[in-house]
């Protein structure tokens, strides 16, 4: 990483970037998201976050539930029953692990 003169590397000036991007963005989502269901603001705004957040770190460790949940710091239950909740396609196991037998082709 480098170094800059106030001692900082990039990535942590990359971040203060998405920090500040977020931030902007919050009145806005704020504005429209009480519009349609003011009682569920938080609720909702964290579901905006979570859905494709939980998505990507999945997506990045190949559908394996139990890395994704160490990348996020959760429980690999916690993880499936938040993707439950939030109904997101947990990659699941062939027919063949299910049912300890290979699978008929398909036609």
């Amino acid at each position: 990483m480098v170094e800059r003169a106030d001692g900082r590397g990039e990535r942590a000036v990359e971040l203060d970037g998405l920090v500040r991007a977020l931030a902007e963005a919050v009145p806005v989502l704020v504005e429209r998201l009480s519009a349609v269901r003011p009682a569920r603001l938080y609720r909702d705004a964290l579901e905006l976050l979570e859905r494709p957040l939980l998505g990507h770190v999945l997506s990045m460790t190949g559908g394996n539930q139990l890395r994704a949940a160490r990348l996020l710091g959760l429980n690999r239950n916690t993880l499936r029953k938040r993707c439950r909740e939030l109904r997101l396609a947990l990659p699941g196991r062939s027919r063949r692990a299910r049912s300890g037998r290979a699978a008929a082709p398909v036609p």
